[in-house]
């Protein structure tokens, strides 16, 4: 499939509000991933190119005390003119590495509209603890059919929806908590449990679980979005947008594949011999990660702490610079939440990359990181 990247806009940091993918060449609906970093202020880049408004996707954390650490965003798809939106995300992460993914049911159509996939994951000292869980409307929510772009916060359109900052309070209709030894000899048990759980929800949230593969669908088919830097710093922001191939929404690609793709469930070295294609298991949702940690590609380190690192504060200003594009530190430091992403891949789909991971000092080490890697002891 030949996908092109169609339309896109960009927050005051130089990271995307908008990217749309569409077939050009074949046809077929637009996939839409809306985003915004809560801490963006209003004004100039506050709108994504289709017309979100930042307080649509923020809602409640908008310019909150830990905005600067969440991102809000919407996936929708469909013909241009009725782009449908089926998943609301919030994706947070602390500095020592500890990061939660929010993924709520949107889809008008859908049976389980307002539950939502809840995971949050803890690094310590030879593991790292991933929990899952499924989370329920405590009570009825009358459906409605949302489009892209948001007029407004989707708990004003729906007034039933809580904000999904505070989804973890309601209900559990399902969970899990698994530990996962950094020795993958020892995660059997585990891996077993995390695919019978995926098994369980898929079943009983069918309409959610396909939309979240459609979603990872659009995750895999680049590993490297084109973009314009309009509005990055440096002596040459057209080159250095060459260097950020890696966006944000990957986190919850890398967290919901596990449960709601059966064909990712059961990692990247599984196939069918004598059919390759017909499991298809995207990689391309996670290995970015794993060739940058894996492999130490210190520009790929770079261009993940440039979206996930926060250099703008609260309100985020424009044109705050990265290590990558300006040599300067961040506020808040994503280093142990990029190197968690790279153990967290590794574990859940491609065990085998483990060694290299536990092995190679990040490159990204030596440029001025302010807190020690907390995950590894090299």
């Amino acid at each position: 499939m030949g996908v092109s990247q169609v339309n896109q806009s960009f927050q005051n940091d130089g990271n995307f509000s908008e990217i749309d993918l569409l077939d050009v060449q074949h046809g077929g609906p637009i996939m839409r991933l809306e985003t915004f970093r809560a801490s963006h202020p209003t004004g100039a880049y506050s709108y994504t190119a289709s017309g979100t408004p930042v307080e649509a996707l923020a809602g409640e954390e908008h310019l909150g005390e830990n905005s600067n650490r969440t991102f809000r965003m919407t996936f929708s798809t469909g013909q241009l003119d009725k782009v449908l939106t089926t998943l609301e995300m919030r994706e947070f992460f602390d500095e020592d590495g500890h990061y939660s993914v929010y993924m709520r049911d949107v889809d008008g159509n859908s049976d389980t509209f307002g539950s939502t996939l809840i995971s949050n994951v803890t690094p310590k000292d030879n593991s790292i603890e991933i929990e899952y869980k499924i989370t329920a409307p405590d009570d009825a929510i009358e459906k409605k059919v949302l489009y892209s772009p948001q007029p407004a916060p989707l708990t004003e359109q729906v007034p039933s929806l809580v904000d999904i900052s505070e989804v973890e309070q309601l209900n559990t209709a399902k969970s899990i908590k698994v530990d996962m030894s950094l020795d993958n000899s020892k995660n059997k048990s585990a891996n077993e449990h995390l695919l019978a759980f995926g098994k369980d929800v898929r079943n009983a949230y069918p309409t959610f679980a396909n939309n979240v593969q459609t979603y990872l669908r659009m995750g895999d088919f680049r590993d490297k979005c084109i973009h314009h830097g309009t509005n990055l710093t440096g002596t040459n922001p057209l080159l250095a947008a060459e260097f950020i191939p890696l966006r944000n929404y990957r986190v919850s690609l890398i967290m919901s594949g596990k449960v709601m793709d059966p064909n990712m469930s059961a990692g990247a070295s599984h196939t069918h011999l004598t059919a390759p294609l017909n499991h298809d298991n995207k990689p391309g949702s996670y290995t970015p990660f794993l060739v940058a940690y894996a492999a130490n590609v210190v520009l790929h380190q770079l261009g993940i702490d440039k979206v996930h690192s926060d250099y703008g504060g609260i309100p985020m200003k424009l044109k705050p610079g990265s290590r990558l594009e300006t040599g300067v530190s961040p506020l808040v430091d994503s280093t142990n939440f990029n190197h968690a992403l790279s153990l967290v891949s590794a574990l859940l789909y491609a065990p085998d990359a483990l060694p290299s991971l536990k092995a190679t000092k990040p490159k990204i080490l030596e440029f001025g990181v302010r807190r020690k890697l907390a995950i590894v002891d090299h």
